[in-house]
């Protein structure tokens, strides 16, 4: 197999996770790949201790901490410039099977309408489920992943076509990106991953969920866990973007979204957090007001 994959790695201040993605990818099978770390303004030195202990990899640092689309999209740019025949996004959190790679690339090369395809990803340490495919819910207008927090008995081994796969293990080629363009900034932190496969899918091009590959999860590290106001703040405000921006006409998602609102401030203030509930809140605002990309996200860092 000749074409050749740049693997791009996010690192935001996580040496450990981001060493121990590293040294799995160390031991994977595929023969003609890259390693671009893309190092999103660490200040704890992470970036430079990754780069001595894997000497293999290339290292980007950017000059502020650009979140996961635009920091992304600086590896992005780069593994075209470099040739790249595929671009692989990985999460830091992540561990790979040595074996995760090649069934990847061989479902794209099977078929020129395959455009993204995605692994089976567990959560860490487990054969529980947390993606088997990603779907768009047409009476919600809300993403949500086959087979999430199931026990895997063999019922996911099927390959199918899906309506988005997760940016934590995203495989895409090159004419995706040539075509397409590259995922949207204006999401900062979540959401991106769904909207770039749909756009991908307008023109054309099909996302596959590829089983045979597997990798593992440790699930929202970066932004501090679901709880978080950092991830509630996100998540509420890309909820709305990506609304928008895909046009989502679903029947019921004005109550869902009402009720997830009501939801995510009410369990901030039960469980003692009214910094969550006020993050959720200040989603919205910002949202309305086009306060997107960045926007107050800094603010609710752990």
């Amino acid at each position: 197999m000749n074409s050749k994959v740049s693997i791009i790695v996010l690192n935001w201040n996580n040496y450990n996770d981001s060493a121990e993605c590293l040294e799995s990818l160390n031991n994977i099978d595929f023969p003609n790949c890259e390693i671009i770390l893309v190092d999103n303004a660490s200040e704890d030195g992470s970036a430079e201790r990754l780069k001595m202990n894997y000497p293999n990899i290339s290292l980007i640092k950017n000059h502020d901490n650009y979140g996961y689309a635009k920091g992304n999209n600086v590896g992005i740019k780069q593994a075209l410039k470099n040739g790249a025949d595929y671009v692989l996004l990985l999460n830091n959190d992540t561990v790979v099977d040595q074996h995760f790679l090649t069934p990847l690339v061989m479902d794209a090369e099977a078929d020129n309408g395959i455009g993204i395809v995605g692994p089976k990803i567990y959560f860490y340490n487990s054969n529980i489920v947390w993606y088997a495919g990603g779907k768009l819910n047409p009476l919600t207008g809300f993403t949500y992943h086959l087979g999430e927090g199931e026990e895997d008995k063999g019922q996911f081994n099927d390959r199918h076509e899906v309506d988005f796969v997760s940016g934590c293990a995203m495989l895409v080629k090159r004419a995706v990106f040539e075509k397409v363009g590259l995922l949207d900034e204006d999401y900062y932190h979540g959401h991106e991953d769904a909207d770039f496969c749909l756009r991908a899918k307008k023109f054309g091009f099909k996302c596959i969920y590829e089983p045979k590959a597997v990798i593992f999860h440790k699930l929202a590290v970066a932004s501090g866990g679901r709880r978080s106001p950092f991830y509630l703040y996100y998540r509420t405000r890309n909820h709305l973007i990506f609304k928008k921006k895909r046009e989502i006409r679903a029947p019921f998602y004005v109550p869902i979204f009402i009720m997830l609102v009501l939801k995510r401030i009410l369990g901030s203030l039960l469980l003692g957090q009214p910094k969550g509930a006020f993050a959720t809140i200040v989603g919205i605002c910002d949202y309305y007001s086009g306060n997107w990309a960045k926007g107050n996200g800094d603010a609710y860092r752990n």
